[in-house]
């Protein structure tokens, strides 16, 4: 009489004791969770890379940024309980105190107009001022000088600038690799890395007489396969590399206590998520620093088998 289930797929793990591996010696095991699809038998003391068709991982979802960054929309600033748009680009930067933007001219006039209301340029710069009014239309424009003092604190607000700038710096949404690649083996070593994990360049605003910076880094990385397990690193992971035999990740790994097989889909679906963060630096009379979380996130879905050893 046939037997109708499907063979047993074998791994083979070898390692030593000395170097903090698996086992001392090499052991053929089974998996009670076999793969569905062909899967590849595992070189003594290498980890591998493709075993078997496993979960297939969804495609990356960014998650929402904190710290006033929102979805990068434009920032609203209010004035006496009407909202204004913090900056347009004809008429400047808002200013909630008096209600009227202000812009830098781009041709500043030459020393001795009566623009600069007998100062020098080396005091301030002449903006032009616009006054919007609450019944949709706006005062007439006109040209002021701002002093340099004045400049960071009534004409522009940095840290509202600040927080702009940083929820429009485009923060790149992890890629998660795996090794072994969708089947892992319980309480063996499992490396995780991030890929795309470029920091965004710099981005800046100058006014006279002060600016404000925001410059991207990564904090570290968090992977969550839910039930409590999860590992924090402080890095975007080493990418795994045959020549590492079954050695453990160097700074990313975890090792499963128990397998995926009473899962739904037999998988672990968790998440990884870069923890980025957005740092500003405001200069000028009323210097400041700050930091703002903006993390992102993407799905990840992984198989891990148990192993029983043979007799």
């Amino acid at each position: 009489m046939l037997n109708s289930r499907k063979p047993a797929r074998r791994f083979v793990f070898a390692a030593s004791l000395s170097a903090g591996l698996l086992l001392s010696s090499a052991v053929t095991a089974t998996a009670d969770e076999p793969p569905d699809a062909g899967a590849e038998q595992c070189a003594p003391s290498v980890i591998c890379t493709h075993a078997g068709s496993g979960g297939k991982t969804p495609a990356p979802r960014p998650s929402q940024g904190g710290g006033g960054g929102d979805d990068g929309g434009p920032q609203v600033c209010s004035y006496h309980g009407t909202q204004w748009a913090c900056y347009d680009p004809e008429r400047g930067y808002f200013n909630s105190d008096n209600g009227c933007y202000f812009r830098p001219l781009d041709k500043q006039p030459p020393e001795g107009d009566r623009a600069w209301e007998g100062h020098k340029s080396t005091d301030g710069a002449v903006y032009s001022k616009v006054c919007p009014q609450t019944d949709g239309g706006q005062g007439g424009m006109e040209t002021v000088f701002v002093s340099n003092a004045a400049g960071a604190t009534q004409v522009v607000d940095l840290t509202v600038q600040g927080k702009l700038l940083a929820g429009r710096m485009a923060f790149p949404t992890p890629v998660a690799s795996v090794a072994p690649k969708d089947t892992a083996v319980v309480k063996a070593p499992v490396w995780l890395w991030a890929e795309g994990m470029t920091a965004p360049a710099p981005s800046s605003l100058a006014v006279p007489g002060a600016s404000v910076t925001v410059t991207a880094r990564l904090k570290g990385m968090t992977w969550d396969f839910g039930d409590g397990m999860s590992v924090d690193c402080a890095t975007a992971g080493t990418p795994y590399d045959p020549k590492y035999g079954a050695a453990k990740s160097p700074d990313c790994g975890y090792e499963f206590p128990v397998g995926s097989g009473s899962r739904k889909d037999g998988v672990f679906n968790g998440t990884v998520t870069a923890n980025w963060q957005a740092h500003v630096v405001i200069t000028g009379p009323n210097p400041k620093t700050f930091d703002l979380d903006m993390p992102r996130g993407a799905d990840l879905a992984l198989r891990v088998a148990e192993m029983q050893v043979l007799n």
